[in-house]
């Protein structure tokens, strides 16, 4: 069993990383953008986020750490207005105080754009910095000018240095036309005296490209790639467009990078939706990053071909660059919009990488909703490894460093729910989060932490680990056996005590057992059992080992369990330097799972049938059923691998955890039996052919039960092998669901106690001690990419 809700990889290229996340107290009616901003010079950044409603409140989160705080961080509203879009900021004043630059009254969408003559739509702002975060009044707004359909801005120096200047890029002239183009226009400011400070009195608007380009939907600054002025790479329906100024011939020019995505059928969109350039070592235009098209599903990279110059000369001839898809994230809805909204260029930490956020559309595909990570492996080839850091609807990012002035371990990455009304909610409030990322760590060292409600073991890699050395760390006393994480590296060997056990969570270990040589890795072959328990000796393959030892404490009792009270479970972390004062003080209660918040209420259950789908609530009221949750192992360096998620269950005799085939979950998972009380206790699971949905009614009967499943005793201190569905000529490599690309497809399985069918269910009231023998086992939720073989 489990009905663990944590997330888990599903595919060998696409690892969900142990990455440290901070949900931030801030409520949000509607979420839509958000902005790092340094509210002065020099400043760790704060955060600009709000939504895209009408009537929409732009919130600075003031960032604790720039008042010498730890606390949390703070919320003002700036200013409340109709439909903001995007926002950029510059010192516009000149008092080192960065003010922002916003559009509004954009309009309800782009089929009801607000008329900038009419309207007063497509507007362009300023915000007037107060110079003081904590400011409780609205900062004094200036207006710059209006263009209908206004959507991106940048704020920089494209024809003049003297002043900063906006470029700014409606993305349709008019409502409802995804055909004409929308002028590229220019805001340059006028200032009445050289006292800057009083800000711009009014702005210049100039063309600077009247009728080339549609559907603009993001500009890339390029700072200082025209002698000291900057350049733009936009991503719209033309592709990757490069703009500058020629100065010698005061003339706007541009280049088209590339088309982007080619046009298709009757989809009003193509070319490219969000653009970024990523550095690679020196060179400043390594390689360009892009979701293609308008709110589509294609993540591509550009590639410099070996000819290529370094810098922005490249991006000036498009025969230098090569165009490689790297995710197709499905098919577009019947409104052509898919989940990619925004690609950044990744964390210093992660050189040549960039960030993807994903709405989350369709809505119940975990793929397609969070931020991923992608990092060059061989640019030449366009190989990149693909890591997810939150499994929460991202509509963008902000990718800098929120925690610099405190001992951070790595890089952040901001990210804001897309939560836009008449357009996409998901299924989840919105929120603002930080993503923290740990450095490459070169410990040699088990690290354990809080994250979320779980502990988090950081670990080496066993091939890290000196010869003749291994590092280990207990943690959990369970039912009467210690157990301890441990790491081995290749070919090393690890002592073990009478009665001993363990459990293989990486590699394999081998060890003698009569006359033959026992090999052992993470499962033992499908539909099986394998003992646990190991002789006196034991040493790890050519890849190292990471294992459990389950430690026989003679002085505990060992079951079977008649009460709850006796079945033992106590944090036994270390108090020491790698142990988080949160994560040593953690406790571990086994808890009855119909008070558990994902239970209490049933648990829903997606299942698609002939194409339809359906959704079962399973309800554990009054069962004699609890769960102790859990611990995360991962590993500590780039890309910090999920390696598994452990939690423990007890089930009452005569129980059943209920049947379930974890159509949501993307997990592969082994149960290890710590004591079986009755001795017949076990998994049992349907046909694999078997498609029905489960009688929720007869499942509690012992005919029903009997006549469509198949049973697999666990003994004590066994392990069971893989019950998903496996691929053809495979052993254990998973079928992935057809309806959900995330998840690995399971026939309805379920652990069943001894004389299940004894009595009817729920057995109330209990079975008193004199008679209740529980099952106890542990359950290991491996990713997918674990069982590639």
């Amino acid at each position: 069993m489990c009905c663990h809700s944590f997330s888990l990889p599903a595919t060998g290229e696409s690892n969900t990383a142990c990455v440290d996340e901070n949900i931030l107290p801030i409520s949000f009616t509607d979420a839509h953008w958000i902005e790092a901003f340094p509210f002065k010079a020099g400043d760790i950044p704060d955060i600009i986020a709000y939504g895209l409603g009408k009537a929409s409140a732009i919130k600075l989160l003031s960032n604790p750490l720039n008042n010498g705080s730890h606390s949390d961080w703070k919320v003002n509203e700036i200013a409340i207005l109709d439909f903001p879009v995007c926002v950029d900021y510059a010192d516009l004043t000149g008092n080192g105080c960065n003010d922002v630059i916003i559009v509004d009254r954009y309009g309800p969408s782009m089929n009801d754009l607000w008329d900038a003559d009419t309207e007063n739509g497509g507007r362009i702002q300023w915000l007037r910095n107060p110079g003081d975060r904590d400011s409780r009044s609205a900062w004094e707004a200036h207006t710059i000018g209006n263009s209908t359909g206004m959507h991106r801005i940048r704020a920089g120096h494209f024809t003049t240095t003297e002043h900063i200047q906006v470029l700014a890029f409606p993305i349709s002239p008019k409502s409802s036309d995804f055909t004409s183009p929308a002028p590229v226009l220019v805001f340059t400011p006028v200032y009445s005296c050289s006292d800057l400070t009083q800000g711009p009195t009014h702005w210049i608007k100039d063309i600077a490209f009247d009728s080339e380009f549609r559907l603009i939907h993001d500009a890339k600054l390029l700072p200082k790639t025209n002698e000291n002025l900057d350049m733009i790479l936009a991503a719209g329906r033309e592709g990757l467009v490069l703009f500058w100024f020629d100065k010698p011939s005061q003339v706007w020019k541009y280049n088209v990078v590339s088309e982007g995505l080619p046009q298709s059928g009757n989809n009003p969109y193509w070319g490219s939706g969000s653009v970024d350039i990523c550095r690679v070592g020196d060179d400043t235009i390594g390689y360009i990053a892009t979701c293609e098209a308008f709110h589509g599903n294609i993540v591509s990279v550009y590639v410099k071909k070996p000819d290529a110059p370094r810098g922005v000369e490249a991006l000036k001839n498009r025969t230098y660059w090569k165009r490689v898809v790297l995710t197709d994230f499905g098919s577009l809805n019947e409104q052509y919009t898919g989940t990619l909204h925004h690609v950044m260029a990744g964390p210093e930490t992660l050189p040549g990488s960039f960030t993807v956020a994903c709405i989350g559309v369709p809505i119940g595909t975990p793929e397609n909703q969070g931020v991923y990570i992608y990092t060059a492996v061989d640019l030449t080839k366009g190989e990149f490894k693909r890591v997810k850091i939150t499994d929460l609807s991202a509509g963008r990012v902000a990718v800098t460093d929120f925690s610099r002035s405190t001992s951070s371990q790595g890089r952040d990455i901001a990210s804001i729910s897309y939560y836009v009304l008449n357009d996409f909610t998901g299924l989840c409030p919105p929120n603002v989060r930080i993503n923290t990322l740990p450095l490459a760590s070169r410990s040699l060292q088990i690290s354990a932490s809080k994250h979320n409600k779980d502990i988090l073991f950081r670990i080496p890699r066993p091939s890290a680990i000196p010869v003749d050395e291994y590092r280990s760390l207990s943690f959990w006393i369970l039912a009467g056996k210690r157990i301890t994480l441990v790491v081995l590296p290749p070919s090393g060997k690890y002592n073990f005590g009478e009665d001993d056990a363990a459990k293989v969570i990486f590699g394999e270990i081998t060890y003698r057992l009569e006359e033959s040589t026992v090999t052992r890795g993470i499962a033992p072959a499908a539909k099986s059992t394998a003992s646990t328990l190991v002789p006196s000796t034991i040493e790890a393959g050519d890849i190292g080992a990471v294992f459990l030892h389950l430690e026989y404490l003679h002085d505990q009792f060992q079951g079977p369990y008649s009460k709850m009270s006796d079945v033992t479970s106590l944090n036994v972390l270390p108090n020491n330097e790698n142990v988080s004062d949160d994560a040593r003080m953690t406790l571990l209660p086994f808890l009855k799972v119909d008070t558990l918040d994902w239970a209490s209420n049933g648990r829903k259950y997606l299942f698609t049938h002939n194409k339809a789908r359906f959704n079962l609530e399973i309800v554990w009221n009054d069962f004699e059923f609890y769960n102790v949750t859990g611990f995360n192992v991962c590993f500590n360096n780039y890309p910090w691998e999920h390696v598994v998620h452990i939690q423990a269950w007890t089930l009452g005799l005569g129980e059943t955890a209920r049947f379930h085939n974890h159509s949501e979950l993307p997990f592969c998972e082994i149960h290890l039996c710590i004591s079986n009380g009755d001795q017949a206790g076990g998994m049992r699971y349907f046909r694999d052919d078997y498609t029905q949905p489960i009688d929720q009614n007869e499942e509690l009967t012992k005919s029903y039960v009997e006549a469509n499943s198949d049973m697999l005793i666990v003994p004590n201190m066994h392990e069971h092998g893989p019950l998903w569905k496996i691929q053809q000529c495979s052993q254990a490599r998973p079928v992935i669901r057809i309806d959900n690309p995330l998840a690995v497809e399971y026939p309805w399985h379920a652990w069943l106690a001894s004389r299940f069918g004894d009595w009817s269910l729920p057995i109330i009231p209990p079975l008193p001690s004199s008679q209740q023998k529980y099952d106890v086992w542990m359950a290991f939720e491996f990713p997918s990419s674990a069982f590639q073989y």
